[in-house]
Formats: structure tokens, sequence, C-alpha cells
């Protein structure tokens, strides 16, 4: 299948996703959640090599997992929810590291990298004493996407997969802010979109990106 293709039912699946969240929970939704990562892993694999397919596949393989479990019914999903995607960030964050630019990050992605760090550290005061029993693993989440995005940052990734990498701290933000303080309205419409665009713009950004990348032996 096209590169076309495969995007067009990217965002043939999102949209339906998002327009069925108003009817959420119902049957199999967790399918029609997981749906439109599947549908990137699809990309990757076929547009990918080497271990730059290996390392992005399992970070969305990570993300449906975690998709998956958020919306099971299950005790604890939430944090084995979290767990999925703080392994989905770490992969990403060491795929930015093994595929950086060895030139030195320009003056506006430096200062971008310093505002992520006032932001986590503004969300971190905002969001933590509110988190209770959660505050341990909300941290190291915090901590981890805070790093994937000042990887892709400072590690010089492609435009794309920096706005991802944005988007998905949007994402997070406003599902923290929903569940440990003031919901937002329509927060979980708004929270999959940012979502699901953080997903696109990192895989598509890291297609321009197309030699594989060397893992070092073990």
């Amino acid at each position: 299948m096209t590169l076309k293709k495969i995007n067009t039912v990217f965002f043939i699946t999102a949209c339906f996703y998002l327009l069925t969240l108003f009817y959420t929970p119902y049957f199999l939704d967790f399918v029609s959640k997981a749906l439109p990562v599947v549908v990137l892993l699809a990309l990757c694999i076929s547009h990918f090599e080497g271990n730059k397919r290996i390392l992005i596949c399992s970070a969305l393989i990570a993300s449906g997992i975690g998709d998956v479990l958020l919306a099971l019914p299950i005790e604890n999903s939430f944090i084995f929810g979290l767990g999925a995607f703080l392994i989905a960030q770490l992969i990403y964050s060491i795929t930015f590291y093994k595929l950086r630019d060895h030139k030195k990050a320009s003056k506006q992605r430096i200062a971008l990298a310093l505002s992520v760090v006032l932001f986590a550290g503004i969300m971190a005061n905002h969001i933590l004493p509110s988190t209770a029993g959660m505050l341990i693993p909300v941290s190291i989440y915090l901590t981890v996407i805070t790093l994937m995005v000042l990887n892709a940052l400072l590690f010089n990734m492609p435009l794309l997969t920096v706005v991802g990498a944005f988007c998905f701290i949007v994402s997070d933000s406003l599902l923290a802010q929903s569940l440990f303080k003031t919901p937002v309205p329509l927060s979980a419409h708004w929270v999959m979109l940012t979502y699901y665009g953080a997903q696109f713009l990192i895989v598509n950004g890291m297609r321009e990106q197309l030699s594989p990348i060397k893992l070092p032996n073990p």
C-alpha cells in the first residue's frame, strides 16, 4: 500500500474513533482506539528499514498496548497504560539519540528546549501535589516525556517529528489536568486529537531520515 493510502486510512480510523468517543464505552472500543496506531505500524514496517524500523515499531507497539490498557475496564488500568507509554517514550528518546545529527542545535531549538524544561517544571508544580498515590509514577513519566521532547529538539530531529513531540506533551498535559485537577471541556477529544497528531507527525517526520541506524553489539 502506498504512503498516501496508508495516511488516508490513518485519518479515517482516527476520525472514526474521535466521533465515537461520545458513545464510549462500547463493545470493542479499545480496538477502534488503537487502530490508527496499528495503521502507523504498517507504515513503519513498509517504509522503514533496519534497526530504525525495529525501534519505531517497538514504540508504536508499546503505544498501542497503552491505548488498549487505558480503555479496558480493569483494575489499575491507568498505571499499566502509563507504564506502556513510559516504554514508548523511552524508545522514542533512544531513537532520537541514535539518529542524532551531530551538528550543534540552533539557538532557536535551544531556546525551545529551555521553554520545555520550564513548562515541565510548571506542570510538576501544578499537577504533582494532586496525584496522591500516583506521585512517583507520574513524576517518572513527566521526566521521561520531557526528555523525549528535548532529544527531538537538541538532536536535530526533522521539524515534523519535533512538532509531534510537542503534540505528545500537550496531549499528556491535557490528560493530567483532567485527571488530577479540573477537567477540560471535551478533554477526551482534545487528548486523543493531539495524541493521534503526535504519533502521525513523529512517524512521518522520521521518514525524512531514510538511512538505517546501527545498534552497538551486545
